[in-house]
């Protein structure tokens, strides 16, 4: 098989790989944060969002959106490839050295000197990802995501044993920094040894133009929405300090679970059917409302339940010094939730059609949003920058919507309904849990021992509800 051939995989082994790796990363997360909860501060996991920021700003531009577009190539060119692939070493290069350039700029500004060599240390991790972005995308191309789910869990569960080790040891801060390079360092050398692509010493501008114009909107996109995504940290650290920093950042570890779990594995094999589906408008829109109803049927009622027992689950995961996490959590996770269901795969659709300037209008009009909303309440508090996530999440995704229609024949009646059922179930749960809750008092523990059985009870009620449109929309990936 050439490099560029791809595999013929069903969507649910591509996807169920991917979303068991993230899901055994996630409870391997769950189960070491009480760990490094406790041994490491409160100003340490804020130390590690400072510098994080700077890092995931590179990391977007590590693969310059170029791996996404050799996905979407519609035959292998060896010549292209390698092209491809010199061009990322250079970026990759030019991030480190910017990341080496803006730390001791960014320890000065937080008035936060440790900053500098944290900031070092991680440079190499953008660099890691760029010269990855190729030998993954080919991977991707033969659908061989059993392999990078593999790769995924040998990577992360390196880090994790490393930070744990090193957290025990009293490393504070720098537990959490080894762990972010030796991910990296980890996944680079996992995706090499799996890719069947090898560069030859080849670079042909006239082989790069198409991509870079696709990777063009990619990056703008990406740099935008992880400005967005950082202006409520970098506003908390500045307006609020770093104790409420803190507890946001380990609140993120959270409320992220549901993007890292399972939108995200789930939206890159998405966009691979999408791509072949891009001439189709009808197909799209089944893809797109099918992936919809799936996510929001995962997604809902766990986490739902997680949100209306939160003060009882961190306190006894994380220990009382964390409890401030609960109702962050709470007043975050129901616009976070949405964006997962209902955003992510719609930025699939986006790129699969070549559409990539309605993604960027739409990215740019929601990170205008964000940042005002967010400006407005960290002026208030931590809870209202955590509630104003959700007050964004309700007027951008709408929008989304309205920019789909130009495309595709979406209508916003069957968005709603795709996700009405999971969303009226996971409300009932939660609503009995606070009303037993009120009426028993229970204690921590069997307050999360209720908040399960009335999740499990909530899924049997969405599986009687809608059983037979969650089978036709599993069966729209057959």
């Amino acid at each position: 098989m050439s490099a560029g051939s791809p595999a013929r995989r069903g969507f649910f082994v591509n996807v169920g790989s991917l979303v068991f790796a993230r899901g055994f990363l996630a409870l391997s997360q769950v189960l070491v944060l009480p760990i490094l909860a406790r041994m490491l501060s409160v100003e340490d996991f804020a130390l590690m969002a400072l510098a994080m920021t700077v890092v995931i700003f590179t990391s977007v531009l590590s693969d310059a959106g170029l791996g996404r577009s050799l996905i979407r190539a519609p035959g292998y060119d060896q010549v292209e490839w390698s092209s491809v692939f010199w061009l990322l070493v250079g970026v990759g290069a030019l991030l480190a050295a910017g990341v080496l350039a803006i730390a001791p700029l960014w320890a000065w500004y937080f008035a936060e000197p440790s900053l500098t060599a944290i900031l070092s240390a991680l440079a190499m991790v953008p660099f890691c990802q760029a010269i990855s972005a190729s030998h993954n995308a080919e991977i991707e191309r033969r659908e061989q995501y059993t392999a990078l789910a593999r790769l995924q869990i040998v990577a992360a569960s390196s880090g994790l044993v490393a930070a744990v080790l090193l957290a025990l040891a009293g490393a504070g801060v720098w537990a959490l920094v080894v762990q972010q390079v030796l991910i990296a360092a980890f996944r680079l050398m996992g995706v090499i040894r799996l890719s069947r692509f090898r560069p030859d010493r080849v670079f042909d501008r006239q082989k790069i133009g198409g991509h870079l114009r696709f990777a063009r909107d990619a990056v703008t996109t990406s740099l935008i929405s992880v400005a967005q995504a950082q202006a409520a940290p970098l506003l908390i650290a500045k307006l609020l300090g770093q104790g409420p920093l803190g507890i946001f950042a380990m609140s993120q570890r959270f409320t992220r679970l549901p993007q890292f779990g399972l939108a995200g594995p789930m939206s890159a094999v998405v966009f691979v059917r999408m791509s072949k589906a891009q001439d189709d408008p009808a197909r799209l829109t089944r893809i797109y409302l099918a992936s919809t109803r799936l996510l929001a049927s995962a997604l809902l009622p766990p986490l739902t339940m997680i949100a209306v027992s939160g003060q009882a689950v961190f306190t006894v995961l994380l220990s009382e010094k964390w409890a401030g996490i609960a109702p962050v959590f709470a007043l975050s996770i129901p616009g976070l939730v949405l964006e997962a269901v209902a955003i992510t795969c719609l930025a699939c659709l986006f790129r699969a059609v070549g559409r990539t300037d309605l993604q960027v209008r739409l990215i740019t009009e929601g990170a205008v949003l964000r940042v005002v909303l967010v400006l407005g309440a960290a002026l208030i508090s931590l809870e209202a920058v955590a509630f104003s996530m959700t007050l964004w999440a309700l007027a951008y995704v709408p929008r989304g919507w309205a920019h789909a229609r130009g495309i595709v024949p979406l209508d916003w009646g069957d968005c709603l309904r795709a996700i009405a059922p999971a969303a009226l179930v996971s409300a009932a749960g939660a609503l009995a849990h606070l009303l037993l809750c009120r009426a028993l008092a229970p204690g921590n523990e069997w307050e999360i021992v209720m908040a399960i059985g009335l999740m499990c009870l909530a899924f049997g009620a969405l599986a009687l509800a809608d059983l037979g449109r969650i089978k036709a929309a599993t069966a729209e990936f057959r």
